[in-house]
Parts: structure tokens; sequence; C-alpha cells
């Protein structure tokens, strides 16, 4: 009920008896004057009750929310859906993180929807509401590989799904060779044909288990290169490459690293991934740098390996100092 001065109403703020503002006024136990009103958070479990003061109608200022943090029992993660039920209106729920066996903590919180104070003074007291926060138990499940890739692994999920575990991996080759096997090895998820390294996985979803992995010898070999032509030649004016390759892109990496050297300066320019367009256009140094690096000997890089060479004479290509 409003409180008029003449036909002027009084609003908040602006009732006085002599020089003292009058915050509240009743008629018997009647409200009929707000001054201010409070949203207040109450009891929420391990933060300090918060409230909120202010004018009725104006923004509401800092944060409309109190948020707390629940931590699991011991092996157990947050996983499932979390409500809060028992909410007074104007107020919402929002969980927190779930779903992984990381979340052994998780912080929902409790929002006041409006952006302006009520009418009325709102509170949301945690002992009045029904927070669900599901758990579910985490479990660790193993496997035993055995023979010559054989080793025991296991692998952690929630009770009741599956989750993948793999052998100790044989590799092809490392640097140079660029060698790939062309089987996969023998055994339960034997895996490796078109890859640089062989091995077994599978998923599991109970406890214990065993199965052979064993190496499938035989191995194909990948190549790599990058002729570099720049410098003006085939309307090129920076330096370009040629990249071309065959093979597993584990073998290269995927990419030829290029990098320059002049005395004892070495300057890396990136690297390109092949494209065997046969149209140097993959650039080096783009046109208009190539006059900064002259001078430069570059080289191509391939998990170590020198693939990058000169177009013509062999060795590192020397930026020269007509590329204007």
């Amino acid at each position: 009920m409003p409180v008029y001065k003449g036909a002027s109403e009084v609003t908040s703020g602006n009732l006085y008896k002599g020089s003292t503002e009058i915050q509240d006024g009743y008629k018997a136990t009647d409200s009929f004057y707000v001054n201010e009103t409070s949203i207040s958070f109450l009891n929420f479990p391990g933060v300090s009750d918060y409230t909120i003061t202010g004018v009725p109608g104006e923004t509401i200022p800092g944060n409309r929310y109190q948020q707390w943090t629940a931590t699991a029992p011991s092996g157990y993660a947050y996983n499932g859906t979390q409500t809060a039920i028992g909410l007074p209106a104007d107020f919402t729920f929002s969980g927190g993180s779930q779903g992984s066996i990381s979340n052994t903590t998780t912080s929902p919180r409790v929002n006041y929807a409006p952006s302006v104070f009520p009418t009325t003074s709102v509170s949301v007291d945690y002992n009045n509401l029904s927070v669900s926060l599901p758990v579910s138990q985490i479990v660790t499940y193993s496997y035993t590989f055995t023979g010559n890739l054989g080793r025991s692994t296991s692998c952690t999920t929630f009770s009741g799904s599956s989750c993948g575990v793999s052998s100790s991996t044989s590799s092809s080759s490392q640097y140079g060779t660029f060698k790939y096997f062309n089987n996969s090895a023998s055994g339960s998820g034997g895996y490796g044909a078109g890859g640089c390294t062989q091995g077994c996985s599978l998923s599991i979803s109970s406890s214990g288990g065993s199965s052979s992995c064993n190496t499938v010898s035989g191995t194909s070999t990948a190549s790599i290169s990058g002729s570099m032509i720049g410098c003006g030649q085939l309307n090129t004016y920076g330096v370009a490459a040629d990249t071309r390759s065959s093979g597993p892109s584990c073998a290269h990496g995927n990419s030829i690293s290029y990098v320059g050297t002049s005395g004892s300066s070495t300057q890396n320019f990136g690297s390109l991934t092949p494209n065997n367009s046969g149209n140097y256009n993959q650039y080096v140094i783009q046109p208009g740098q190539s006059n900064y690096w002259a001078g430069y000997s570059i080289l191509g890089y391939a998990k170590g390996a020198v693939v990058g060479s000169a177009y013509y004479g062999g060795g590192g290509f020397v930026v020269s100092s007509n590329c204007d």
C-alpha cells in the first residue's frame, strides 16, 4: 500500500520523521512502506550466509547467487543429473561438474533470477531444499597381455562402464629410414598396419583377463623430400618447396621443418605439410622477405633426418640477395 503526501506518492528513501529516515512503516502488523528489501541465502554448506540489501526496483549489485563445494566419498565421483527441489519463487539451481572420474568435487549454485530488488524481502534456506548430487563408484579394470609385446595394464572408469587398455608397443623406426609396419600385431585388438608402431588394445568392462600380443614382422619404407627453389625462378620471389611423401604420416610427422643457418645464427622458418603439388607453391620464405635472409643456408628436416635440399647442386639451399 503506497504512502502519499497530498497527491504525490512518497517513494523509497524519502520518508522521514524529523531528520531520521524511516526504513519500514507498519499499520498494526501490515507493512505500508518499505525503504529497503533484502535477498538472503542461508545455511549453505561451507559458506557464510549471504544477504544483499537495496531499494525495490533498483539493480542488484554484485553476485546474485550462492555457490558451495561438495566432495564425493573416497572412491566415488559425481556422475548424474544434479537437482534441487523446494526452491522459492525467482530462485534457480544449476548443477556443478559431473560425468568424469576426475569430478571428485562439484560446485553447484543457487541463483536469484531477477536483476532488480523485489518489493518484499525474499530468502532461500538450504535446510529447506532437497538437493541431489549423484555419485558413482570409480573402479580399476586390469588386463594382462602375453607374448613379446606383453605387459599387465589397467584403466579406470565408473563402475559398470568399459575402458580401454593397450599393450606395450614396438617401433618400426625413429629417424632417417622412415619404415612402417605393413601388418598389425597378432592378438586381441592388434594394430600397426600402415603405422610406425605395433601393439594390441581392447575394451574391458570387468576386472581381469588376458590375451596374446605378438609382433608380426614386415615393414615398408616411407620417403619424404622437399626440393627448394627461389629468387625469381618459376615466377617465385621468395623461397618455396615442392614437398613429396609416401607412407604413413607418422613416418615423417606429416611435415618438413625448415631451418636456416648463417655462421653462428640459426633461424627456424617453420614447417610445411606435403601436398605433392609439383608447383613449388609452398613458401618457406614469403616473397619480399628473401633479401632479409640472404646468405642463409636452408635445409628441411623430418624426424631429425635431412630431407629438403637445393633444386640444383645438392646440399642446403642458399638464399641469394637478388630477390627484389
